[in-house]
């Protein structure tokens, strides 16, 4: 892989997706392109899910099959951790395609200080 410090192009992203009323809501696809554009033009993503997104880490697709699908092709895209931001209701069974790592707010406060960027869907 190329050293990315030498191009001065490499930024740390900060994703976090949380949608609007459903899992399959317009903008957790956006946020979701966005994700594995960046992965794949060598840019460091910390992607976390919080609120309806967290339906999308469930063992099978609870909406969007499409997105559900497409979440699963991440680390081809380098984004090998996939956070999940205060998740109470976590079910017992989750998919088996993604690490998953529970995340706090007082986590995330520190990423979101460390990012370059920080995109909120």
């Amino acid at each position: 892989m190329s050293d990315h410090s030498e191009t001065g192009n490499h930024r740390k992203w900060l994703l976090t997706l949380s949608g609007g009323s459903s899992p399959s809501d317009n903008s957790l696809q956006a946020g979701t392109d966005l994700a594995l554009a960046a992965g794949a033009f060598g840019q460091s993503v910390t992607l976390v899910l919080a609120g309806k997104a967290l339906d999308l880490l469930n063992a099978s697709a609870q909406g969007d099959d499409a997105l559900w699908l497409l979440l699963g092709s991440l680390p081809y895209y380098d984004i090998d951790v996939v956070y999940a931001l205060e998740w109470e209701d976590r079910p017992d069974v989750l998919r088996e395609d993604l690490i998953i790592v529970d995340m706090s707010r007082a986590e995330w406060r520190t990423v979101a200080g460390e990012a370059d960027i920080v995109v909120h869907y």
